[in-house]
C-alpha cells in the first residue's frame, strides 16, 4: 500500500473536511436570489446581509439557520419574530443588528439561545417592541455592547430592562422614549465603560437628557466615554462628572450650552478629553420645544 507523504495527506485531508463542512452552495445561492449579501471566509458563509427582509419567508429563515459558521447577520426593513426565531441555537453569531424591524419583545427573547451573541442593535424598531424582552439577554454571557434607538416605545420599562444585563461594557440610545426615571435604571451596570445618551424622540417633555440625567450618570464610576445628545444643559450639572473617576472622553453633541463654559468644562475635567458640538437647527428646534426659548 502506497503512503502518501505528510504534506499531501495533510492537504488532502483539508480539502475534504472544506467539501464536507463547507456552506451548502445551494444555500447560498438561494439566500442571494433573495436580496441576500453573503460574506465568505475559507468556503463559509460569515455574514450576511438583508437589506429588505420583506420577502423573506419562513423557509428562507429556515435556511440561514443552517449557516452554523454565522458570524455577522445585518437585517433590514420587515423582520418579524419568525426571522428572530430562526435564529435561535446559531452557534457563531455574535454580531446581530436590524433596521425596521417589525419584530416583538416576544420574539427578542428568543435570542438568549445564541450564546455566541456580542453585540445587538435594534434601529427603528417597530411598535410591537418596547425593550422588555431585552432583560431574557441577561442569559448571554459574552454580551458586552448593546444599542436601542429610534423608538418612542422603548421607554422606561424597556431601560429596566436593559439593567438586567449587568455584564454590558457598551449602551447606546437615543431618540427613545425613555425619561430620566428610566436612565437612572443604568446605575445597575457595575461594568459600563461606554455610554451613550441622546435625546427624547418626541418634541414634547418629558425629555431623556437633562441636568438631572447628568447627576443620574455621574453615579456610574465604571464609565471612562461618556457621549450626550441634543440637550440644553449647564456647567453646575456637567461639572459633577468629575465625580467618575475613569472617565477619560466626554462627547457633548449638538448640546446647547455657551461655548465659554466649554472652556471652563475642560479646566474642571483636566484628565478628560472633551470633545463639544453646538446644535444644528434641527437639534435646536428639538431643544427649544422640550426646554423652553432662551
Amino acid at each position: 500500500m502506497r503512503i502518501l507523504p505528510a504534506a499531501v495527506a495533510l492537504c488532502l485531508t483539508t480539502h475534504l473536511a472544506g467539501s464536507l463542512f463547507a456552506s451548502d452552495p445551494t444555500i447560498v445561492s438561494a439566500l442571494k436570489a433573495k436580496g441576500g449579501e453573503i460574506t465568505e471566509t475559507g468556503g463559509e458563509a460569515t455574514g450576511l446581509t438583508f437589506k429588505d427582509c420583506k420577502g423573506l419567508t419562513e423557509a428562507d429563515y429556515a435556511q440561514i439557520r443552517k449557516l452554523d459558521h454565522l458570524k455577522m447577520l445585518s437585517y433590514g426593513m420587515g423582520v418579524d419574530d419568525a426571522g428572530l426565531r430562526a435564529l435561535a441555537g446559531l452557534p457563531a453569531l455574535e454580531q446581530l443588528s436590524t433596521n425596521g424591524m417589525t419584530a416583538s419583545d416576544e420574539g427578542v427573547r428568543a435570542l438568549a439561545a445564541c450564546k455566541a451573541l456580542r453585540s445587538i442593535a435594534f434601529f427603528h424598531p417597530g411598535k410591537s417592541f418596547t425593550g422588555s424582552g431585552l432583560a431574557a439577554l441577561s442569559a448571554l454571557p459574552s454580551l458586552d455592547r448593546l444599542t436601542v434607538a429610534g423608538s418612542s416605545e422603548f421607554a422606561d420599562e424597556g431601560m429596566a430592562a436593559v439593567a438586567q444585563i449587568t455584564h454590558l461594557k457598551e449602551f447606546r440610545t437615543w431618540h427613545s422614549g425613555a425619561t430620566v426615571e428610566g436612565v437612572k435604571n443604568l446605575k445597575a451596570l457595575k461594568e459600563l465603560k461606554s455610554l451613550t445618551i441622546g435625546q427624547r424622540l418626541a418634541n414634547k417633555p418629558p425629555v431623556t437628557l437633562s441636568d438631572d440625567t447628568v447627576a443620574a450618570l455621574a453615579e456610574i464610576p465604571s464609565v471612562e466615554m461618556l457621549s450626550l445628545q441634543e440637550a440644553r444643559l449647564t456647567l453646575p450639572a456637567l461639572s459633577k462628572l468629575k465625580q467618575l473617576p475613569n472617565l477619560k472622553r466626554l462627547t457633548l453633541d449638538g448640546i446647547d450650552l455657551p461655548e465659554p463654559q466649554i472652556a471652563e468644562l475642560r479646566q474642571q475635567l483636566p484628565k478628560v478629553d472633551v470633545k463639544w458640538t453646538a446644535p444644528n437647527d434641527a437639534a435646536k428646534k428639538r431643544i427649544e420645544s422640550l426646554f423652553g426659548a432662551h
